[in-house]
């Protein structure tokens, strides 16, 4: 009788597991993990509620969770989903997310741990809160710099409760992503995704925290208002360079490296838009050693494989010029020479066949009456960072044609990659 009752739900649990299985994942929300500056606080009895604004909707989704910069393992009892309400508030009817069908998971020192498919209605555009809660010591030391959307603290066990009745300040990491790296959706009516990989541009480094006025945000509303059914998942991370590790530990690994995580080794990807090396020039001089130096002809090499390695996974890759930044007020980070060097990486970027199409956001937020500088209008005031409106006038610049099933040429309608 026991092996009669318990058949039907072997057979249940392993049909679940193969639909599970089945399902095509996008990426919908991404933020690159990073280690924390100095030595990494520890956070006890705590909960952790991070807010993520995503693109794509679905009827599932899945959670990876990043140790990558951990010396310990990294324990939480509770990991649950729901929608936001309104600041920290979360709608009713959160869902427990599970790791090999368990509540709660370690994730080893260097690892990281994707969730079950959790079925959940996500819809397009939404704010999804995750609350993860540790009763014990968590380290940490993984996170992401530039904080898009939320975060909030919370003392003791509040992973499913709407209200997080006992606030906590934040610890030393202050508003930085803590941990999540990534959600994905399945079930949705998008079939695939774009990436945006960059720096603090496409991080998000200018626009108000909780707005949703990065370019890539502009960019998911206006494929929205086009009818353009994709996820995009922005893969930028404040102060990265190209071909060099950070100079300050949260800025990252180099581009060139963390490339095959961010963008070759996430499901269904169709395209990459590729905005960085501004800090390769830029940072080099009183800030960085001068060994870090790389030359003009070395940035276009390593945006030359970044789309050599994307085209090997049949992913297309648009590339845009370097944006201006005469004026930037960093000690060291602007120079005539640094200028030049920008001015010949952007010729080459025009003039190449590397890519499957070019954006041209220099031009289209350089002020006409001061070549080399940002129009004042699309200046967040630093000389380098957009503005709000400029951050509007980057996502203007991508041709929605590109993403619309026609050929991809250039801004310039030239150059082409051999097909």
């Amino acid at each position: 009788m026991a092996a009669r009752l318990l058949l039907p739900l072997i057979l249940a649990l392993a049909a679940g597991a193969a639909a599970a299985g089945d399902l095509a994942w996008i990426p919908t929300w991404f933020a690159g993990p990073a280690p924390v500056s100095g030595e990494a606080p520890q956070l006890r009895n705590m909960t952790i509620r991070q807010m993520v604004h995503i693109s794509a909707g679905g009827k599932y989704v899945r959670l990876r969770l990043s140790n990558a910069y951990g010396h310990q393992p990294l324990h939480f009892d509770k990991v649950s989903l729901a929608l936001r309400d309104s600041g920290s508030l979360i709608r009713s009817g959160s869902a427990a997310v599970t790791f090999g069908g368990i509540k709660g998971v370690t994730v080893a020192p260097g690892g990281f741990a994707v969730s079950d498919a959790i079925p959940f209605e996500a819809p397009p555009g939404a704010d999804l809160a995750v609350s993860l809660y540790a009763s014990g010591p968590v380290e940490a030391s993984t996170a992401h710099l530039v904080q898009r959307s939320a975060i909030y603290f919370a003392d003791g066990d509040a992973a499913e409760t709407r209200s997080l009745a006992h606030p906590a300040a934040a610890p030393t990491t202050g508003q930085s992503w803590l941990w999540l790296e990534e959600v994905e959706v399945a079930g949705s009516t998008a079939k695939a995704a774009i990436v945006t990989f960059g720096d603090s541009i496409t991080d998000g480094v200018g626009p108000a925290p909780d707005t949703y006025s990065t370019w890539p945000d502009i960019l998911v509303r206006r494929f929205a208002s086009a009818g353009i059914d994709l996820g995009v998942a922005n893969a930028g991370i404040g102060g990265n360079r190209l071909l060099h590790d950070a100079s300050w530990p949260p800025f990252g690994e180099a581009a060139c490296v963390r490339f095959d995580e961010a963008v070759l080794a996430q499901p269904n990807i169709q395209a990459v838009i590729v905005l960085i090396g501004i800090n390769d020039i830029g940072q080099v001089g009183e800030r960085v050693d001068a060994r870090d130096y790389v030359s003009a002809a070395e940035i276009e090499a390593g945006l030359a494989r970044l789309a050599e390695r994307a085209h090997e996974k049949k992913i297309l890759v648009y590339a845009g010029t370097l944006l201006p930044f005469r004026g930037m007020p960093v000690k060291g980070y602007y120079s005539d020479e640094k200028e030049a060097e920008r001015q010949a990486v952007n010729a080459w970027i025009r003039g190449t066949n590397a890519f499957d199409g070019v954006i041209d956001f220099d031009k289209a937020m350089e002020d006409p009456a001061a070549p080399g500088q940002l129009r004042p209008a699309y200046d967040s005031g630093d000389h380098l960072h957009p503005s709000a409106e400029g951050d509007r006038a980057l996502a203007d610049a991508v041709p929605l044609r590109w993403f619309q099933g026609e050929p991809a040429p250039n801004t310039t309608e030239t150059n082409r990659r051999p097909k």
